[in-house]
């Protein structure tokens, strides 16, 4: 697809660099799904953005490896939509702490993490709701990030990831990476050490 050097550039200093700096007259944006990529292409054009759901996670890229300041913040504003309209849903929480987590870990960002864990936070009977039907399902994905996120989620309430974790041994039979991932966070066990029931 073909592009106008100069806008591509008024809106990124990638651009620019890449244009000015290193020559180059062609980009590839082969890292991106065409959709994404031609869409991206034209808010640059129109400098606006209407993010879609379901383009979330890439176009939050994109915007970030072009650092499109811009763009960046209208994708957070609309991040913050999703999260405020989110239905008490687990497949919906979940995808939006997915979402998040990925920002964090992949983008080196932690905007969008603490945007769910303050909104998540609020919801009452989140550990039921939430945590502990995402761990039920992403156990074997579980690492000390994702897994401090929940905690603070959970705000304390740590019986839901005790629970999770007591089936998960007994179905495993044995300690997995996971399990130790729990038991070595201090304010889970100091959860157990005062003999939570489960």
């Amino acid at each position: 697809m073909r592009a106008c050097s100069l806008i591509l550039s008024w809106n990124s200093e990638v651009f620019t660099y890449l244009f000015s700096e290193l020559r180059q007259g062609t980009v590839e944006l082969k890292d991106f799904s065409k959709d994404v990529a031609v869409m991206f292409l034209e808010s640059l054009y129109r400098g606006d953005v209407v993010v879609e759901k379901s383009h979330f996670r890439e176009f939050y890229k994109i915007s970030h490896a072009f650092k499109v300041k811009w763009m960046v913040e209208k994708c957070t504003a609309a991040f913050i939509q999703y999260c405020e309209s989110c239905p008490r849903d687990a497949d919906e929480m979940t995808f939006l702490f997915s979402e998040a987590l990925y920002s964090e870990t992949s983008l080196k960002s932690g905007e969008l993490i603490e945007i769910v864990v303050t909104a998540f936070s609020k919801i009452g009977n989140v550990s039921e709701l939430f945590v502990e039907q995402y761990l039920k399902t992403k156990f074997a994905e579980i690492n000390p990030v994702a897994l401090n996120h929940l905690l603070k989620i959970c705000g304390g309430q740590f019986v839901p990831v005790l629970r999770t974790m007591k089936e998960h041994l007994e179905l495993e039979g044995g300690i997995t990476d996971s399990v130790r991932c729990i038991l070595s966070n201090e304010g889970v066990v100091q959860c157990m050490t005062f003999g939570t029931q489960l």
